[in-house]
């Protein structure tokens, strides 16, 4: 083999093995994060491993008896007749080997996780970052998942308050954004960086959350109309249907919330800030009534130890 044959053939196995670190999840998690030869020699051992694996098959192939002369045969033959290239047939099997081996653990990752209707790369991308993200991923992926109000400072000073809505799997790259529903924003004093006056309200996530609770009453209903199809009244049929009223009725008044809250139709995603993950200084969970108690109280003893120090007698003289 000729060093044009062995270049194009390293090729091959280069883009088998970057075609299935792009479609298998947990590679992916890990593709997205490397850069330069990281990337490259991640592709490339990926390849060889499984050029390994088909040239290993291949050659247990040819040895069957009679396998000369079949479909298989010629297909093979005319691939590496029609590429001027030794084992070009093996080659092109190694890509599409890669391709079915990306899929094939999807599909394993489907038949573990697919029970819910949560897409099932963000699942293991999740996972993945429970164990290998930074703190700030980490944070952030909890902050969407349990849906908590973050505290976001950035670079400039800025703070912003509100909903982590997406969270992307390379956080640690330069070019990562996380999406972002403000509940307020603000800036921070230059000198003491305490939350400074002339706060801004963003009542769109007040719309969001009564929407995200309308839509998870109406999947509790429609769960609730599932089970009693398939297994028949469970229970009494005057509690069945005192349950089915009580759903249809909670679902009625949020409708009813909703539509006091805003009388014309407001697309949320419109107010959704797209925020760069490297302008991001700070981030913490944020809990209005505890935070305002917190310090409320820190402002209230440090002034009470503050009059007592000055009172007479106190030792201060």
């Amino acid at each position: 083999m000729g060093l044009g044959s062995s270049a194009i053939a390293l090729l091959a196995l280069v883009i088998s093995g970057y075609l299935f670190n792009l479609i298998a999840y947990p590679i992916r998690y890990f593709s997205v994060r490397a850069e330069g030869q990281k990337l490259f020699f991640m592709a490339a051992g990926s390849g060889l491993l499984i050029g390994a694996a088909v040239f290993a098959a291949t050659g247990q192939i040819k040895l069957v008896p009679g396998f000369q002369g079949t479909s298989v045969h010629l297909v093979a033959a005319a691939i590496d007749a029609a590429i001027p290239v030794p084992y070009a047939c093996r080659l092109v099997a190694t890509i599409l080997a890669a391709i079915g081996c990306g899929f094939l653990v999807n599909g394993i990752l489907w038949l573990k996780y697919g029970r819910d209707n949560r897409p099932i790369a963000r699942r293991v991308y999740n996972r993945l970052t429970d164990k290998f993200g930074n703190p700030l991923a980490q944070m952030l992926r909890r902050a969407a998942d349990g849906q908590k109000l973050v505290m976001l400072t950035l670079k400039s000073r800025k703070i912003y308050c509100g909903r982590i809505l997406e969270v992307p799997p390379n956080i640690d790259g330069d070019q990562a954004y996380v999406e972002f529903l403000p509940s307020f924003s603000g800036y921070r004093d230059k000198e003491t960086l305490r939350l400074g006056p002339g706060r801004t309200e963003y009542p769109i996530i007040k719309i969001w959350e009564v929407q995200q609770y309308l839509y998870s009453l109406k999947g509790v209903l429609d769960f609730f109309e599932e089970e009693i199809e398939a297994f028949g009244d469970i229970g009494s049929a005057q509690a069945v249907a005192e349950e089915r009223e009580r759903l249809e009725s909670e679902i009625r008044d949020t409708e009813s919330a909703l539509e006091s809250l805003s009388s014309n139709p407001i697309d949320v995603s419109d107010w959704i800030k797209v925020i760069p993950v490297r302008e991001i200084e700070s981030a913490t969970f944020y809990d209005p009534d505890s935070y305002d108690s917190w310090f409320a109280s820190i402002e209230d003893a440090g002034a009470a130890i503050t009059q007592a120090a000055n009172q007479p007698g106190s030792g201060k003289d």
